[in-house]
């Protein structure tokens, strides 16, 4: 019995924890539930995965934008061409992950002003059957979607052109530059 209470007692305390350590919301950005970031998906809003490509590929938000934070995240920063006030909702797989909480303070620090920090992540999403795109058998699918917003298909391209320039050695910029800017 004295073994139940201690291990109920340290359960209590370890969720405590795990709970004070959610990021609940983020100066310059609108924290959103599902409800709200669903509202915002059939608006047209640009959905932004911060998960890594092994996560992304396993599953994701139906047209979201992949940006691995430890990677290509700062793409966002690059676009130079991209209206910063295009709604964007950014999102990992949790409450409990901080990825999306990093990328979404960034993008307000970068002068993203329609920034949407969807906390719940992509988990929420999936547990109330809203739309995604499962696994790699599903992404000759997904390929054959036209973008659905003037929004998305401005991401998309302005990402293109980043990547162009980079991969043509035109954006010599330190990734470590771009992140204490």
């Amino acid at each position: 019995m004295l073994r139940l209470c201690i291990f109920v007692l340290f359960g209590m305390c370890l969720s405590h924890l795990v709970h004070a350590e959610q990021v609940e919301s983020i100066k310059g950005a609108k924290t959103v539930d599902a409800f709200e970031a669903l509202n915002l998906f059939e608006q047209g809003a640009t959905f932004i995965d911060v998960r890594d490509e092994f996560e992304y590929q396993l599953g994701h938000i139906r047209s979201a934008v992949h940006l691995d934070l430890k990677r290509e995240f700062n793409d966002l920063y690059l676009i130079e061409t991209l209206d910063r006030n295009i709604p964007i909702v950014i999102y990992c797989n949790s409450a409990q992950c901080y990825r999306s909480a990093v990328a979404t303070f960034l993008a307000v620090a970068w002068g993203y002003d329609n920034v949407h920090y969807f906390k719940d992540g992509y988990f929420t999403w999936l547990a109330l059957d809203l739309p995604v795109i499962m696994n790699n058998s599903q992404d000759d699918v997904a390929a054959f979607e036209e973008p659905d917003s003037h929004w998305r298909a401005s991401m998309v391209e302005a990402l293109e052109a980043v990547n162009l320039a980079k991969a043509n050695n035109q954006l010599q910029q330190p990734i470590i530059e771009i992140m204490t800017q």
